[in-house]
């Protein structure tokens, strides 16, 4: 009798909350996640456009001027050559990468996360070693397993791979705070994870270092 109260207490304590999130999962929300896989590609693009971007500054107004006031098609076209695509071309660029390619990997997202676990309306609990995600039926995810966490401005992300998403929207607590969150899940993150935390933004610095050496040197 008193080994079974035991176990038990024991179980009740395993099972324990520290903190529970419910949300409604919509393609919006995984186009909003897509920027968060993105920061590295925002951070080369900061980059480039703080060591290029204001040595063309003071020439951009009267180039923008010249463009729109010239007086015929001819000369437009010419100006075009050597305006419209180092201008034009960047900005569409990086509007495909901010709208659109979001979205369209969002939809992608979407898909994988029913998969991960049927329904799109979700419960998060976080225990001691893992969350448990609940739709349909419910999964376990450890956070010895987690490679990352991410953020955007409505939510914070856990990724357990490039499938396993965990989406936590900052408005949908019902037990504990998203600081709180933070420090739980920091404490649980694995050497590995946090090292390759540092290491994935090495490719910016290093070219970030290669772009200042030849500014400087050459």
């Amino acid at each position: 009798m008193l080994n079974n109260y035991k176990m038990q207490s024991l179980n009740t304590a395993t099972a324990y909350s520290f903190f529970s999130n419910e949300y409604v999962l919509t393609e919006e929300m995984c186009a909003e996640a897509e920027l968060s896989r993105m920061d590295i590609l925002f951070i080369i693009g900061w980059i480039v456009f703080s060591a290029f971007g204001y040595a063309l500054f003071p020439s951009i107004p009267n180039m923008i001027n010249e463009y729109f006031s010239s007086p015929s098609l001819g000369t437009i076209l010419e100006l075009s050559g050597g305006i419209g695509i180092p201008l034009i071309s960047p900005i569409i660029a990086m509007v495909c990468i901010i709208k659109i390619f979001p979205q369209k990997v969002g939809q992608k997202r979407f898909k994988e996360q029913l998969t991960l676990v049927p329904s799109e309306n979700r419960k998060l609990a976080f225990y001691n070693e893992y969350v448990e995600v609940t739709g349909k039926f419910k999964k376990k995810l450890p956070y010895d397993e987690l490679v990352r966490t991410g953020e955007t401005r409505t939510l914070y992300l856990l990724y357990f791979t490039n499938q396993r998403i965990l989406f936590v929207p900052k408005s949908g607590f019902h037990k504990g705070t998203l600081s709180e969150l933070k420090h739980f899940i920091s404490k649980r993150r694995t050497i590995e994870s946090k090292i390759y935390g540092i290491v994935r933004y090495s490719p910016a610095l290093i070219y970030l270092y290669i772009l200042i050496h030849t500014i400087y040197m050459g």
